[in-house]
């Protein structure tokens, strides 16, 4: 269980940086101390590739992420890779079962796939994960020139897209950059994250320095409005792990601190609730009329929260839920600071322990107005429906 702290503190790149990192765990970075390292350099999340090494190596790994979760006190989500055999002639999906029962056994946040047949390939994995009772979410992998031509269905389906060089590779040279931001933007009106993983520092494989088009290439992530950046072989065999994690970091620090918030705000869609998607925009309005230090919200779900942070509001987003797989899904949700926290038995409470978490983290100090989302009457719903405005005292 992962408890606010209050003699810990999170990071400073975690308190500053809103586009979230993700480092894939190999050779170059897989022992605790290491990945300690890559947390205090501005890592969020880890990804393990299941198509490479064995299930006690993937076990130690795991433990390894556990452990630092533990002595930082801040929640990190766990991403798999997982390779799948597709039937021909449109038959089912497959994946080892080997690989199945090691991530029913572990504590697995997300599962990325390849969906060579679009949202029929999700479904299937789908339907594996629960039979094992694996609580995981599914994203999309699009390493296919046809997964751009399916990508609404894609986006409805997954629980989030992982824009890839192969897939890009695929498509006309002059169409790329433009399939990037569009998926960004879709991803926006359908609510759920969108991951740019194609070897973005691939220089820093072998220097401790980036070019410059690496730099702006990081930028253009930034502008075009995803959720996290994953680096791949950068952490996973790279020279440079750390260094790697750093650069961009700061890179994604410096984009955002210029970074003009557009005044048109998306229009969620994809079948979301409607009023918490009303409500979650009408929060972006309420912060250009009022100085609100930050948002912070309460639900057993991550809905309400995706829907606040696709609108891109400027402040830090306090994302809070009992349930730790939901608290860990959230650390690729862009600007949202998970925290997890025990269910409140009332709104007296609730407001109380929200406050106090984000008073710890340093979001707020008193005489700050925050904005703290919830469902009222609690547990009524996993869906937020209510909101205050806090003074800090």
């Amino acid at each position: 269980m992962v408890e606010p702290n209050p003699i810990l503190q999170p990071t400073t790149s975690a308190m500053l940086k809103r586009t979230k990192v993700a480092a894939t765990l190999g050779p170059s970075a897989s022992r605790p101390g290491e990945l300690m390292q890559l947390v205090r350099a501005g890592a969020d999340a880890f990804l393990l590739d299941l198509g490479h090494d064995n299930a006690s190596v993937w076990h130690d790994r795991h433990e390894a992420i556990r452990e630092v979760e533990g002595m930082t006190q801040q929640p990190i989500a766990l991403l798999v890779e997982v390779p799948t055999e597709e039937g021909t002639n449109g038959g089912e999906t497959h994946i080892d079962a080997q690989i199945i029962s090691w991530i029913a056994s572990h504590e697995v946040d997300y599962v990325l796939i390849s969906v060579p047949r679009g949202s029929h390939s999700i479904a299937e994995v789908r339907k594996i994960l629960a039979k094992t009772g694996s609580g995981a979410a599914v994203m999309a992998r699009l390493d296919h020139a046809g997964n751009y031509r399916d990508i609404d269905s894609i986006i409805q389906s997954a629980d989030g897209v992982v824009v890839t060089g192969t897939g890009l590779s695929e498509l006309e040279t002059w169409s790329i950059p433009v399939m990037q931001k569009m998926v960004a933007r879709q991803c926006q009106i359908g609510a759920k994250p969108c991951l740019v993983g194609r070897g973005i520092l691939t220089n820093m494989l072998q220097t401790k320095e980036p070019n410059n088009s690496e730099v702006f290439d990081i930028a253009n992530v930034v502008f075009d409005h995803a959720d996290a950046i994953l680096l791949g072989e950068e952490t996973a065999t790279g020279n440079f792990p750390t260094q790697a994690v750093e650069v961009l970091s700061k890179t994604v620090i410096a984009t955002e601190s210029l970074m003009e918030i557009t005044d048109r705000p998306i229009k969620v869609g994809f079948g979301q609730p409607p009023n918490t998607a009303a409500l979650a925009y009408s929060i972006r309005h309420i912060l250009k009329m009022q100085e609100i230090a930050a948002v912070a919200v309460y639900s057993h779900s991550s809905m309400t929260t995706r829907l606040i942070t696709k609108n891109w509001i400027d402040c830090p987003v306090l994302g809070l839920s009992d349930s730790p797989t939901t608290v860990r899904q959230m650390g690729v949700y862009h600007g949202v600071v998970p925290r997890q926290m025990k269910a409140p038995g009332t709104t007296a409470e609730m407001l109380a322990t929200t406050t106090s978490i984000a008073k710890q983290l340093e979001l707020v100090v008193p005489g700050d107005r925050m904005i703290v989302v919830s469902e009222l009457p609690i547990r009524s719903t996993d869906n937020a429906n209510a909101f205050v405005i806090e003074t800090i005292t």
